[in-house]
């Protein structure tokens, strides 16, 4: 259980409406007993009773039944019988829920380990990627559904996705009020949200990970700040809201503080006027959607018209003077995942996710700045991005550079302009609009560093000799 700091409140699982209010008081008391999250008992009763709440809601297949779907082996346990917990209220079957996570007391400080401690006990505190079932076997093949990425293992992690599930957007914090001072995993998950859409980096969080300390602060304040909530660094019901929301999806229809936050970006873009806003403040209608969408475009992100993490990033990125004077944009952190695709760029050999194009976000915004202007001059000739660095920075092998997020690989251009491989001596190379691309670069990005092949260009004094260099541009950013 986190530390004093943090105040719980029950979240709205499915089917808990349809429970007393003395229900809900006896869980939170079972939960303060058992040092664990009342949220994290809720969870796992939502899903096993499949929403229902039900004392005697039973298994047609197994024979279990009840809050927690009781095996026979568990009732004869715990001194009772199906019969008899079936005949219960749900308020007195709480007590045998009680006695069975008794043995786990102090244990359960995830959802993780309070639904292995049903699921699978011998999992408990081993971590979310503890491999519980391998193909092949009788028990993967009747828990198939629960490989996620489908490579043959169940891990903790794949088997509570669902009943995290039940959470929704507020399984981060899973109604904790966290606060400076905070520490588990919940602050953790806070952290990698915080990540996931620009405010906190993989460096900061590293530095004190599940530990809420001034960074994770600031991160919050500046979260708060853009999306019009009080700035108080506090992650309370307020702030947990907006992020359920954005995890839920926030697009045509949606209301609220966040809306607003867009809507400010996309006004500070010049996607949508004041006036505009001013007719729906906080209300994400057509106008918005359309704003939106045309980022989305114009980022190589799908045009859904939802609020994604990406898209998120992207507004941040592209709306410097909407962003919290903070460290995240002009500091040394390597984070920022380049897009995809974007006006007049696409990327080359990507790994998924991008993986291999993360950079600081002063060097991402570059490579989209050269990308809008390269498509002025030819709008139907793209440039192709390759490696940049792995997150974090650090050896990229076999590269010897690309550490710290500045270098860039850029493939030459084509003489038939299409995107395809090429080197300095191959019959499709076009020397003279690689060569416009590299004073492009010279003219409105000043590199601090450019290695090239091509004799002509290195007679000029455009490009330096590197060995591996005949195919690509190797460009370090300022």
């Amino acid at each position: 259980m986190p530390n004093n700091s943090s105040i719980v409140a029950l979240v709205d699982v499915p089917g808990i409406g349809k429970v007393s209010q003395e229900f809900k008081d006896k869980v939170v008391l079972i939960a303060a007993d058992l040092e664990t999250n009342p949220n994290f008992l809720t969870a796992v009763m939502s899903f096993e009773s499949g929403g229902t709440f039900s004392p005697s809601v039973k298994n047609p297949l197994s024979g279990a039944v009840g809050l927690i779907q009781f095996m026979p082996s568990t009732k004869k346990g715990l001194g009772t019988t199906s019969q008899a917990l079936a005949q219960m209220t749900a308020e007195d079957q709480l007590d045998f829920v009680a006695n069975h996570f008794k043995r786990f007391k102090g244990k359960l400080k995830t959802l993780e380990d309070t639904y292995m401690a049903v699921l699978f006990p011998a999992a408990v505190g081993k971590g979310s990627d503890h491999v519980l079932f391998t193909k092949p076997s009788r028990v993967y093949k009747q828990n198939s559904g629960l490989d996620i990425n489908k490579d043959g293992q169940i891990t903790v992690g794949e088997a509570a996705d669902k009943v995290r599930a039940r959470l929704g957007g507020a399984s981060v914090g899973t109604g904790e009020t966290l606060r400076r001072g905070s520490e588990g995993p919940e602050v953790e998950r806070l952290q990698e949200e915080l990540i996931d859409i620009g405010y906190l980096t993989r460096a900061q969080k590293l530095s004190a990970p599940g530990k809420f300390g001034p960074l994770t602060e600031a991160a919050l304040r500046n979260f708060q700040t853009d999306n019009h909530l009080e700035a108080n660094g506090t992650y309370g019901e307020a702030t947990q809201a907006a992020f359920r929301q954005l995890n839920d999806g926030v697009k045509l229809g949606s209301r609220g503080d966040v809306v607003r936050g867009l809507q400010d970006r996309l006004v500070a873009l010049g996607s949508m006027t004041v006036a505009e806003v001013m007719s729906g403040p906080g209300v994400f209608g057509p106008r918005t959607d359309a704003a939106l969408k045309a980022l989305q475009r114009n980022h190589g992100i799908e045009p859904t018209g939802v609020l994604t993490d990406e898209t998120y990033q992207a507004l941040l990125l592209a709306a410097p003077a909407a962003v919290p004077k903070t460290d995240l944009l002009d500091g040394t952190s390597v984070e920022t995942v380049l897009p995809e695709k974007g006006i007049g760029y696409v990327t080359f050999n990507r790994e998924p996710g991008g993986r291999d194009q993360v950079g600081r976000a002063s060097t991402v915004r570059t490579i989209e700045r050269l990308g809008e202007a390269w498509a002025s001059k030819h709008p139907t000739v793209q440039i192709a991005i390759g490696d940049i660095s792995r997150r974090g920075g650090g050896p990229f092998p076999p590269h010897k550079s690309h550490k710290d997020g500045c270098d860039v690989d850029i493939r030459p251009l084509t003489n038939n302009g299409h995107n395809e491989p090429t080197h300095i001596k191959a019959t499709n190379y076009s020397h003279a609009r690689t060569r416009e691309l590299v004073l492009l670069i010279r003219e409105k990005f000043d590199p601090a560093a450019m290695f090239f092949n091509d004799p002509l260009m290195i007679k000029e004094g455009l490009t330096r000799h590197l060995g591996g260099h005949d195919n690509h541009l190797h460009v370090r950013f300022s």
